[in-house]
């Protein structure tokens, strides 16, 4: 079965390159893989076996700089004095830190103003 893929898959890459080079003056050629994966889309029943290896290649990780990430930004948040909290917000910490790009952007105002209004009656005590 495996032999019989990598021989389709040998008589695929052939056909789709003539049908790029059709097409190349109807539209811009694909550059990268997810745009070549979206040019093979309408085509995939005939570049089957070509369009599951690029499916397979989009979401394959490139590299683990992102378990990375969160491990060291977990490290940082679990402190002494948050050993405490519960799990689901120790693992909502790390993706505040990790995409902190949007969370500086967040609109701050809009949270407050949300708490108060489903926590109607709690009120904050300022020392």
């Amino acid at each position: 079965m495996a032999n019989l893929t990598f021989t389709s898959l040998n008589l695929q890459c052939p056909t789709v390159s003539s049908v790029l080079e059709r097409k190349k003056g109807v539209k811009e050629s694909p550059t990268t893989l997810l745009e070549f994966t979206q040019f093979l889309d309408p085509y995939q029943d005939v570049f089957y076996e070509l369009f599951r290896l690029c499916k397979i290649a989009i979401v394959l990780p490139v590299s683990s700089a992102s378990c990375e990430r969160s491990s060291s930004s977990l490290r940082l948040i679990k402190t002494y004095l948050r050993s405490a909290m519960t799990e689901k917000r120790l693992s909502s910490l790390p993706v505040l830190s990790i995409e902190s790009k949007r969370t500086k952007a967040l609109d701050l105002d809009k949270f407050v103003k949300r708490f108060a209004e489903q926590h109607g009656n709690c009120r904050i005590q300022l020392l």
